[in-house]
Parts: structure tokens; sequence; C-alpha cells
């Protein structure tokens, strides 16, 4: 059961990452008014974000900015993590609740139903 959770919320995650990288203008994203937020969320803006000053001719802002801890930089890493992270411990507590065909479907269903709720529904503005 713990797997279906994991997979419902990797889902959530994944309708944050589409919403803000394909459809920026029209989302609740978009409405934020804190500058630094912006940077961070706005996939347009927060590639500066791994480099000193904004630029890459400038080496990283910090060790690890543009690789291993690119997570750390923008909203669309950060939320990519955590649902890659929700994935692999969905898949290691993974047990079988019908059987593994109809698991599968199941899981996908979780995901996919999620991310169209959340993406469709909830971060972009009508």
């Amino acid at each position: 059961m713990i797997t279906i959770l994991l997979f419902i919320v990797a889902g959530f995650f994944n309708s944050i990452m589409d919403s803000i990288r394909f459809c920026w203008g029209s989302s609740i994203f978009s409405k934020i008014k804190n500058w630094k937020l912006i940077r961070f969320c706005n996939p347009n803006g927060s590639q500066g974000n791994k480099w000193k000053n904004g630029d890459k001719k400038q080496d990283e802002k910090f060790f690890g900015s543009s690789t291993f801890l690119v997570w750390t930089t923008d909203l669309w890493h950060l939320v990519k993590a955590f649902m890659i992270l929700c994935l692999v411990l969905g898949t290691v507590t993974y047990s079988v609740i019908i059987n593994p065909i109809v698991d599968v479907i199941i899981l996908y269903l979780a995901f996919t139903i999620t991310f169209e709720i959340f993406f469709s529904y909830i971060w972009i503005k009508k």
C-alpha cells in the first residue's frame, strides 16, 4: 500500500515539473511575487542559479551546483529529485497487491491520475 502512495506523490511532483516547464505563464506558479522565489521556480530564468553571477563561463555557483547538487538550484530539479526518490522507494517497498500485472496497472493509474488532476485542474489557471 505504501508503494501506491509513493507513486501518487511521484505523480504530484511530476505535475509540478510539467506545469512550470511547459505552462509557466498559465500556471499558478507564475503568480509568485517574490523575485528570489520566481528565480527559483521559473525554469526560464533558473538556469543561471547554477553559475556564479548567472554566467556559465564563471564556473559553478558552489561545489556541485551544476551536477549532484543541481536539485538545490531550482524547483524543477528539486521536484524531479523527489519524484525519482518516490519511484525508487516505491520500487524497493513494493509487495504484490493483487498480482504483478494488475499492480502495474494500479501503479500506473495512481501516478497518471494524480498527475492529471494537479496538472489540468489545480496548477493551471483557467
